[in-house]
């Protein structure tokens, strides 16, 4: 007979695999504060050796919520917006305020900072959650 014992290390070894998760430490689908703003996880990417990169804009979140990048690195973002809600990319320290109605995209142009991290926010929705941050590393 099977000892209670195996059967509740099965049982979580059974549901730590459910759960998942891209191995990067991610709290995806939670809540994370990104320069001073509270945002809805939805990971982080490394677009160091990039010119150009997608940026989901969804119901209520970014997608990679934190970008990490060089220092003073120009990139190209395509906002793409797959909610079912106007949303908008907002940094303030910049004169980046981009409205993107649902189903549809555009792009902007960002730098990162020399050194720290540069948020940024949908304008709409900033209460809810979505929020982010262009990070050096």
């Amino acid at each position: 007979m099977i000892s209670q014992a195996v059967v509740f290390a099965v049982a979580m070894i059974l549901a730590a695999a459910a759960c998942g998760g891209d191995g990067g430490g991610s709290g995806e689908g939670g809540t994370t504060t990104v320069a001073g703003l509270e945002a809805s996880d939805h990971g982080i990417k490394d677009v160091s050796g990039e010119n150009e990169f997608k940026l989901e804009l969804d119901d209520e979140y970014f997608e990679p919520t934190v970008l990490q990048g060089k220092p003073g690195q120009h990139l190209k973002l395509e906002l793409e917006n797959e909610g079912g809600e106007e949303h908008n990319l907002t940094v303030a320290e910049t004169s980046i305020d981009q409205d993107v109605p649902p189903g549809q995209s555009t792009e902007v142009d960002v730098t990162f900072p020399n050194s720290g991290t540069l948020s940024f926010f949908c304008k709409f929705h900033k209460s809810a959650g979505m929020a982010g941050a262009l990070e050096t590393k």
